[in-house]
């Protein structure tokens, strides 16, 4: 079976870690648990009637600048907190590594925590992912809202990518 390697980046306190935790066990803690470094959790995919493992790379909001974490990446999931302005204005410095370590790994720009409503208007993410070239979504790691479709959506762009450079 391939494993594939997926990043998942983004300033602490995101929601990054409770993000895989709901797609990969169905499960969301309120408990804040601080990655350190780096979180790695597999998850398996079909995709075209292939069986995939997806190699889910959660990286630490606060070492994000670790050239290794990026490197090898067939996709990669930015994510931003709805209820932080900050945190969606430091995805340009994310996207600006991603585009570095793995150039040409496909990203997708996801705002977390639409539960508890938006404090910036939606169009401030959907403008930059379209800036950068990244499809953008509004996700919930609580209520578990569209975090299946973002994950298919990543898994499926790491697929691609890996078919298309294999060529």
């Amino acid at each position: 079976m391939r494993t594939l390697k997926v990043i998942v980046g983004g300033e602490g306190n995101v929601g990054k870690t409770s993000l895989i935790r709901k797609y990969a066990k169905g499960k969301f803690s309120e408990a804040r648990n601080i990655t350190l470094g780096i979180d790695i959790t597999t998850q398996e995919f079909s995709v075209d009637g292939e069986t995939i493992r997806l190699a889910i790379w959660d990286i630490e909001g606060q070492a994000g600048n670790r050239p290794n974490f990026y490197i090898g990446a067939q996709a990669g999931m930015l994510v931003y907190d709805v209820t932080e302005p900050a945190s969606l204005q430091a995805l340009t410095e994310w996207h600006a590594r991603c585009v570095r370590y793995a150039p040409d790994a496909p990203l997708i720009i996801v705002g977390n925590k639409i539960d508890l409503g938006l404090v910036f208007p939606p169009t401030w993410g959907r403008v930059l992912a379209r800036h950068l070239g990244s499809p953008h979504g509004f996700l919930s790691a609580k209520t578990g809202e569209n975090v299946t479709q973002a994950f298919s959506l990543l898994a499926e762009a790491a697929y691609r990518h890996a078919r298309a450079s294999h060529r």
